[in-house]
Parts: structure tokens; sequence; C-alpha cells
């Protein structure tokens, strides 16, 4: 199964919610993620400069990746990132490989001959076991913790989590359990023409792209998901059969534009799009209280 490298982007149905100022003009609250982090050491650069320079607010955690331990040193310890367990059951790539951060022997359906994750979402569909993904999420959870994350919202590497026959119904309780926002329930979509920045068929500029989707969009919240990371020789060497290494530094490096890049900073800036954190939504907010009643 393709790994989705592309900004996916939701839109949450709050009808709740005023999103109107006193103006009358139009609100956009935007949600802005970046994914996999610590699974190589050019996305995390491309992270923190996307927090430090551009527009990012939420930023999701690989714990069981390579360059976990050197992410929390750069990144753990900085005031105004909300931090997510990017909850994981794959290993995508083909040069980059990593296993379970629960004990083998007590996660055995979520490995394959080499001690790794799997590979692909079919592997782990015919294979995981809920529970023992549960010990699996679980021990991702705490690494995380102990290496100085602020764990405070959990969503999903590859989707991974949905797949798994009985995971679904128990991640929201597990959720509930750790004090993590699901924020499966906040999201829709973005009206973008492509779905990747790196779409031969409809080449031009990613950035400009999301900026006309923000305009267009009526008012609301909004999800934007980037993978974050420079086009270097790094990511190049990442891919998988049907998305070659080229392509996925082209797009990861589209990606971390869409966050940083001058326009986009000056639009939020100036067209009063709020940027915003998974806790500051009012999903979110509602699921906290929730942890304190």
């Amino acid at each position: 199964m393709k790994r989705r490298t592309f900004l996916q982007n939701s839109l949450a149905a709050l009808p709740a919610l005023n999103l109107f100022n006193q103006t009358g003009a139009k609100q956009i609250r935007l949600i802005t993620r970046g994914d996999d982090l610590g699974a190589a050491r050019s996305l995390n650069r491309a992270t923190l400069e996307c927090f430090k320079k551009g527009i990012l607010k939420n930023v999701s955690v690989l714990s069981a990746t390579p360059y976990v331990e050197e992410a929390a040193k750069m990144m753990a310890k900085e005031k105004g990132i909300c931090f997510g367990l990017h909850c994981d059951l794959t290993s995508e790539w083909d040069n980059v490989k990593w296993g379970p951060v629960a004990p083998r022997e007590k996660v055995p359906s979520l490995v394959d001959g080499n001690g790794h994750l799997f590979q692909t979402n079919d592997a782990v569909r015919a294979s995981a076991k809920a529970d023992e993904a549960l010990i699996e999420l679980q021990a991702q959870l705490d690494k995380a913790r102990k290496l100085g994350f602020d764990i405070r919202y959990a969503d999903l590497h590859m989707g991974t989590v949905n797949i798994v026959p009985g995971l679904p119904d128990k991640f929201g309780q597990w959720c509930r359990q750790n004090r993590l926002i699901d924020t499966r329930r906040i999201g829709g979509r973005l009206a973008l023409p492509r779905s990747s920045p790196i779409d031969r068929k409809h080449p031009g500029d990613y950035v400009a792209d999301v900026i006309a989707a923000l305009k267009a969009a009526a008012d609301g919240e909004y999800l934007i998901v980037g993978h974050l990371a420079f086009d270097d020789a790094e990511i190049r060497n990442l891919g998988h059969p049907g998305y070659p290494g080229a392509a996925v530094a082209h797009n990861l490096n589209w990606e971390r534009l869409a966050y940083v890049d001058p326009r986009m900073v000056k639009f939020v800036r100036e067209s009063g799009v709020q940027t915003i954190r998974y806790d500051e939504t009012e999903t979110g907010r509602e699921q906290v209280k929730e942890f304190l009643n």
C-alpha cells in the first residue's frame, strides 16, 4: 500500500463554534501538524525550522524511530508546541527500518521475520492482534514521555490503528485512559487541486495551492498535515516500491515549504488565519474537560 506522504487536510464540523469576529469577517482556524518526528535527521531539522520560522503548532512523534532521541534533545523543551504520539505499527521504508518499542516477545504479531514492524498495511491487517498493538502503543507513549515530550494527543501513522480488527474502539478508550486527545474526530478536507505535491499531471506551486484553498474555504477549523524534510541525500535514500526516494524528497520538501515559505507566513499573518494547537480546538477542549471530571 502506497504511503500517504502528501499534505492531508481536514475540515472539522463544529456547529457550536462562533467563527465570526465582531466585524462579521470570515474566520479560519488552522490546525498545523508535522508528522514523523524522529524518522530522519533531515526531518528533525525541518520540523524545528517550521516551528521557529513558520506556522507549525503541532508535532507528532514516532517513538520507535532511529532519531527520536536526537529529536527530543532538539525540541522536547520548546514552548508553544503541542506534541502528540504518532501511533505506529509500520516501518515502511526500504533502507531505514525500525522494530517495536515493546519487547518483541510481547508483540509477536506486529513484527516480520527480521524483527521489524511490517512494511505495509496489508501485512499489519493480516497479522496484528489488537491487544498486542495496545501494548506497543503504550510502550511508544511511555518512551516519548520519558524522553521529555509533553504528549497531549494521539494520531495515526499510515492509519494502521484503524485496520487492526477490534482496535479502533479500544483505541478511543486507551486515549482516554492516558489523557490523550483522540484526533480521529478532528478533521475534514481542504479543496486542493491535486493529492500530492509531485503529481506530474498537475505540476505547479503547491504553496500557492494551499493558500488558494484557504482563501476559498468556508468558515471553520481546518487541519493541514505535512511530513517535513529537506530535499537531501538522507531523504532520497528513503522510498519503497512504487515511491522512489527522489519523489519522497521532492514531496517532503514541498510539504516543508507549505509551513515556512514566506508567502504562507505572510498570508497567515495578514489574512487573519489563526493557527492553533489540538488542545485549542473545540473537540480537543471538550476531551480535556472529560479527563478532568
